[in-house]
């Protein structure tokens, strides 16, 4: 492990070219997910910071991401930097055909997976300027009848304070490649059941409408449309990770078991990263 910190340390003063400081952090999660997770802070002297979530899988995975695709993981990344490294990153990096977020973006991937010795398309990642600091992490289970174990455990960044949209109201603004607002809620589930693909699938829109639901209950306002209530803002992102227990699940609604403790998690974990980030408290 002390290698790998000195190889992100050796990392960060390639990408930013400054001296960081780095430290971990353990995010514990329930044995049943067979993941674990920490959080790599990175500062420089100019107090400017990149922190990484890293949730390493016990063995690979079906995921879906909505940054990435289908694929089958073995490393989840949410990484998160300094609004100001965002600026410098987007101004630096762009070149005609990709901005410059993007590139940063791939640069990070790409050095992770040296050096942690994994497959570049082994990873999923997402990317915020919210503070990892203010991730929230919550876990609901429940036992059926014939004594199997649900579990789902959410892990959510969230930022609203400028990004935040009502979708089927406010107006898109570019097709690829602009830089928008800062502002974005990363929701990160892992469960322990084998989900097929379409469970998958489904599991985006339970998770989807939990967020929504506390976008509502917060009234968290639309950045441009000041008079309505935000649903998301313009650059939410999402990644489940299927787990590796029967049954196989092929629905993951809110009218199944696994659905209603999907939406519950969420709902509670965006609530939880809102009102830490932004204040958007009840």
């Amino acid at each position: 492990m002390k290698r790998i910190f000195n190889s992100w340390l050796l990392l960060a003063i390639f990408l930013m070219g400054s001296y960081f400081q780095a430290k971990a952090k353990e995010i514990l999660l329930p044995s049943e997910l067979k993941a674990k997770a920490w959080v790599l802070k990175k500062e420089n002297p100019q107090g400017l910071w990149e922190k990484t979530l890293i949730v390493k899988l016990e063995s690979e995975r079906k995921v879906l991401s909505t940054n990435d695709g289908y694929l089958s993981a073995s490393l989840i990344i949410n990484h998160s930097a300094h609004p100001e490294i965002w600026k410098k990153v987007c101004i630096e990096k762009k070149t005609e055909k990709e901005a410059g977020g993007k590139v940063y973006i791939r640069e990070v991937k790409k050095g992770i997976a040296e050096d942690l010795k994994v497959d570049e398309k082994k990873i999923a990642m997402m990317a915020t300027a919210a503070n990892m600091d203010n991730l929230a992490v919550v876990t609901e289970s429940f036992i059926t009848s014939k004594g199997i174990k649900v579990m789902v455990t959410a892990l959510v960044t969230a930022g609203a304070e400028s990004n935040a949209l009502r979708t089927g109201l406010d107006k898109g603004r570019y097709l690829e490649g602009e830089m928008v607002d800062p502002g974005t809620v990363n929701i990160l589930l892992l469960t322990n059941l084998t989900l097929t693909e379409s469970a998958l699938a489904r599991a985006i829109i339970t998770i989807t409408e939990a967020k929504t639901a506390a976008f509502q209950d917060l009234k968290v306002p639309s950045s441009y449309t000041k008079e309505v209530i935000a649903t998301g803002t313009g650059t939410d992102s999402v990644i489940i990770v299927s787990g590796t227990e029967p049954p196989l699940i092929t629905y993951a609604g809110g009218h199944s078991k696994l659905g209603e403790l999907i939406g519950k998690a969420v709902y509670k974990a965006v609530k939880i990263a809102l009102c830490k980030q932004n204040g958007f408290c009840e």
